[in-house]
């Protein structure tokens, strides 16, 4: 018999004993974990959706740089995956910067010795042009501590400065190695180059410094060697916080390719009355603001504890010479494709687990550094963040040396993720990511430890581009992070922090 005014009644009862279910469901014994350790790991090989979604963001989205309409553009489709995966509460969260950047052209070429040489330059992020093409001597500025800037007094009016030494590259298997920094193929190098060591507050101080005295000199660019192999180039930089002085009183900034700055060291090494001399052209873009940014915020609530958290993340945004698909596109698909594998695994973990696409790393880890500012009260309930952000190789590691304690645990509790890789527990979880602002806020912060796969080559370069996608290594750090993030989720007690 139809009888249509049962269906609220049953929906009802349905849901409220299905909520009672979820939210009373026993602790889950090692046996059921290993099962369900093993079906995220079955489910993630059938019909991944990471090198489509890659494969978007990469080709039609594009690179992101802070504050562009691109980065706006991604945010919009990141928080559309969350909740076409099912993730709970996705929402944006907005922070300022305090102006944006776009970048215009950039050329040199080499004028004085007259060979026809073109010269391959990319500005820094946030730098200024040179209001049209200007000819300029090349000279050397060799100092290393405040004090060497007097020797250089009234000479620098009008000229383009070289930023010290070129930097020695390490031979190609070096850089390929995967020990060491995964971001660095050089050795020494650095504005002034050599010199005795520095405490960072001192290495502060002599930048500032320096930046004032080459704006009050009069200096028309600097250019910085991209110590990278190839002919590839560098970029990186930053509005610098809000007290930043406005464009008008910063100097053009470049980096070289390696070999063009080779060149240019050389010449500008020679005795006198032999001179270097460019011509220059750089035409950059500053947009005013405040600019709002947004890091974008899903879930998959708790059933039993759902005021801790879980987070994993990966930053949104990238540098603007390539596609981003690096750095850091494949840590955002990898963190959406963790978030489709728990969401459809059928056990809702005992907390939340927050996943956060951050904004505004590149430039100083911003977005996440306002992530831990918004959600203060939270910290202490924050078992631990986890971030993938070094390509697209395949883990091998989980950065958690840093804290014996959780070093112990996660070794223990992560035996499933050992046939796939991940071997290694004692590595530090290093700098220069997303990681590093929860670690800063109390919160067990690891970063993973990845294969290099070009990412050495590829970093804030031309070079960071689809084809350098591995797509069964991203599927296992997929893996890595689904298991690691219910695991730790479903564990009885928050990961135990590292003493101060």
């Amino acid at each position: 018999m139809h009888r249509p005014f049962l269906r609220p009644l049953a929906l009802i009862v349905f849901t409220v004993l299905a909520s009672f279910t979820l939210a009373h469901q026993p602790a889950l014994d090692d046996k059921a974990k290993v099962a369900l350790d093993q079906r995220i790991l079955e489910d993630s090989k059938k019909g991944s959706e990471i090198l489509k979604n890659l494969t978007y963001l990469s080709d039609t989205i594009g690179p992101r740089l802070t504050g562009s309409s691109n980065l706006k553009r991604a945010t919009e489709w990141g928080a559309a995956k969350m909740k076409e995966y099912g993730l709970a509460d996705v929402h944006f969260e907005p922070w300022t910067i305090p102006e944006g950047w776009q970048r215009g052209h950039a050329h040199a070429k080499l004028i004085d010795p007259d060979t026809g040489r073109t010269l391959s330059i990319a500005s820094m992020g946030w730098s200024p042009g040179t209001g049209g093409k200007v000819e300029a001597d090349v000279v050397m500025l060799k100092a290393t501590k405040i004090e060497d800037l007097d020797a250089h007094k009234g000479k620098l009016k009008g000229v383009v400065v070289l930023s010290g030494p070129p930097v020695k590259l390490k031979s190609l298997e070096e850089t390929a190695k995967p020990d060491g920094s995964p971001t660095s193929a050089a050795v020494g190098g650095g504005f002034g180059g050599g010199g005795p060591k520095k405490s960072f507050e001192e290495f502060r101080a002599f930048q500032a410094a320096r930046a004032d005295f080459l704006v009050k000199e009069g200096v028309v660019a600097i250019l910085q060697d991209a110590g990278k192999h190839f002919g590839l180039l560098f970029t990186t930089g930053s509005w610098g916080g809000k007290d930043r002085p406005s464009a008008t009183n910063r100097i053009a900034t470049a980096s070289v390719a390696h070999n063009h700055y080779e060149m240019l060291w050389r010449l500008a090494n020679r005795p006198e009355p032999a001179r270097t001399r460019i011509e220059i052209d750089i035409d950059n873009r500053f947009i005013p603001g405040p600019i709002v940014v947004n890091n974008v915020i899903g879930e998959i609530k708790g059933s039993e504890k759902p005021d801790e958290f879980v987070v994993i993340g990966a930053h949104l945004d990238s540098w603007d010479l390539g596609q981003g698909t690096t750095d850091n596109g494949t840590g955002t698909c990898i963190v959406l494709e963790t978030a489709r594998l728990l969401a459809r695994c059928g056990t809702p973990p005992r907390r939340t687990i927050r996943f956060c696409l951050f904004t505004g790393e590149e430039q100083g880890l911003h977005g996440s550094q306002e992530y831990c500012k918004k959600h203060k009260e939270e910290m202490p309930r924050t078992s631990v963040c986890i971030v993938h952000d070094t390509g697209t190789g395949k883990v091998i590691g989980l950065g958690s040396g840093s804290n014996p304690s959780a070093q112990a645990l996660l070794e223990s509790e992560l035996v499933s993720l050992k046939e796939i890789g991940l071997k290694d527990f004692t590595t530090r979880p290093g700098g220069g990511s997303d990681h590093v602002s929860f670690a800063k806020a109390g919160v067990p912060g690891f970063a993973l430890k990845q294969e290099v796969a070009t990412y050495r080559f590829t970093h804030h370069s031309q070079a960071d581009t689809l084809d350098r996608a591995q797509e069964l290594d991203l599927i296992q750090g997929a893996q890595v992070m689904a298991v690691s993030a219910m695991r730790i989720a479903n564990l009885q007690d928050l990961l135990a922090r590292e003493k101060k």
